[in-house]
């Protein structure tokens, strides 16, 4: 158990803000005739042992918060259950590389984190429940390499990321429905290689993605069934190899990509129609190697592509009319190697929408 670094002005008033987050009316911590008056402790932790958990409790009192980091790691222990009394954390909140772990339920009250959650290198650990009460991330929320990780139902609750989310090498879990309280994700959203995933449920209180939203190279994925309440993503959205994904069903409220959106090598996608909603890609759109996607049919809406669009290399394309209302590409044009696609198609969207250099070649004659 080690105190370090002594924090600065700035780093106190911010935590008094989180304690305020982090400490309700009714915390069920209260000793004596049930008044508590919270603590703030200037310090980071390193939790190692019980016996360091309980000695922070002790040093706590009935409710507590720190300004520094909290770090987790190289525990023995089976179940951590020991830091029921702490509501906030300043800093980072790190739970690593410890072996034998299956479960941290004595974070139970901890409401706000001011800095990056990461949650790594932890082989036993089966669940997050004991995070059901953090609603704020103000750094990033990273949870990765956690071999026998099945589910994140712990982050229920939290609808504000700050930073960026990432999700990714978690090769047993199954599914990430427990993000589905999450409303803003100011940074980036990854979802990447994560084998075991089948669907994407339900993240239907998603309303904006600020940086890119990437779900990458999940082998097991069938279906992203319902992210209908996403209306933006700032940076761009990918879609790329994921060997199984059949369709997108429903983005239908995405409205506008502000970056690229790359749709590629997806060997058994057979559907975009649940990106009828969007009418805008910033960058450039990248439709290319979708061994088994025959028509684009869903994003009748899109009006403008503000940089390149580059269709290539799916072999059974055979229907572009579903870009039918595109007016405006902003640069290049380059439609090659969709060999059952007619040129005649490719031909009259580019008449139609180009403005810039035109490559239409290799197509059905």
């Amino acid at each position: 158990f080690r105190k370090m670094i002594k924090p600065s002005k700035n780093i106190v008033v911010s935590l008094a803000v989180l304690v305020l987050v982090g400490c309700g009316g009714d915390s069920g911590l209260g000793e004596g005739d049930g008044l508590c008056e919270p603590r703030v402790l200037t310090s980071d932790y390193v939790i190692r042992s019980s016996e360091d958990a309980t000695r922070l409790e002790r040093d706590g009192g009935c409710e507590y918060s720190i300004t520094g980091n909290l770090e987790i790691t190289r525990s023995r222990l089976r179940v951590f259950e020991t830091l029921n009394r702490l509501s906030a954390v300043g800093g980072d909140l790190l739970i690593h590389d410890n072996e034998e772990m299956q479960s941290f339920a004595g974070l139970n009250n901890l409401a706000a984190v001011g800095g990056n959650v990461h949650i790594f290198a932890n082989e036993a650990l089966v669940n997050l429940e004991g995070l059901t009460f953090l609603q704020t991330v103000s750094g990033d929320l990273r949870v990765y390499q956690n071999e026998r990780l099945v589910d994140v139902d712990g982050l229920f609750k939290v609808e504000t990321v700050a930073g960026d989310v990432r999700i990714d090498n978690n090769h047993r879990l199954e599914q990430i429905d427990g993000l589905f309280g999450l409303v803003t994700v100011v940074g980036s959203l990854r979802l990447e290689f994560n084998p075991s995933i089948e669907l994407i449920e339900d993240l239907s209180n998603l309303q904006l993605v600020g940086g890119d939203l990437v779900i990458e190279n999940n082998a097991g994925m069938q279906l992203i069934e319902d992210m209908s309440g996403l209306v933006k993503v700032g940076g761009s959205l990918g879609l790329g190899q994921n060997a199984v994904l059949d369709r997108v069903e429903d983005m239908s409220g995405l409205a506008e990509v502000g970056g690229d959106l790359n749709i590629y090598s997806n060997e058994k996608l057979t559907s975009v129609e649940g990106l009828r909603g969007l009418m805008l890609v910033g960058g450039d759109l990248n439709i290319y190697e979708n061994d088994k996607l025959t028509d684009l049919e869903g994003l009748e809406a899109l009006a403008r592509v503000g940089k390149d669009l580059n269709i290539f290399d799916n072999e059974k394309l055979a229907d572009i009319n579903g870009l039918g209302g595109l007016v405006t590409i902003g640069a290049r044009l380059f439609i090659v190697g969709n060999t059952n696609l007619p040129t005649g198609q490719a031909e009259a969207l580019a008449e139609r929408a180009a403005s810039g250099e035109v490559s239409i070649v290799n197509n059905r004659n």
